[in-house]
């Protein structure tokens, strides 16, 4: 449902990797293509312009900087895993005792499922 001044997630796109070579610029834009560049604050002027003269103009140069500059992370999951990681660095380096701390915040989530501060002093 599309609720007036609520931005809508972006679907995923499925490419074929076999047929990722045949693709051409046109084939990956979309109508939110624009929204990239709103979001990031990228300028986009450039993209009013010809693609032959993209090269020289000044947005298109700044924008290139700044894309070619980003990380991208595949997943939520793999995010997810990178922060488990450094979390788990910051407690302790002992095996054994990393699974202890995951065993007890998984009692304790089961125990406190909503974690609210009224179901706790009960």
């Amino acid at each position: 449902m599309n609720v007036p001044g609520e931005i809508n997630p972006l679907k995923r796109t499925k490419v074929d990797a076999q047929l990722i070579h045949t693709k051409e610029l046109e084939d990956f834009v979309s109508s939110n293509t624009r929204r990239f560049f709103d979001i990031t604050g990228i300028p986009s002027s450039f993209l009013d312009n010809d693609v032959e003269i993209w090269s020289s103009d000044d947005a298109y140069n700044s924008a290139k900087t700044t894309v070619l500059g980003m990380k991208v992370v595949n997943d939520i999951a793999e995010r997810g895993v990178a922060l488990m990681d450094e979390y788990n660095k910051l407690h302790t380096n002992n095996e054994e005792q990393k699974q202890f701390l995951l065993l007890v915040v998984q009692q304790y989530r089961k125990r406190y499922p909503d974690r609210k501060k009224s179901t706790l002093m009960n």
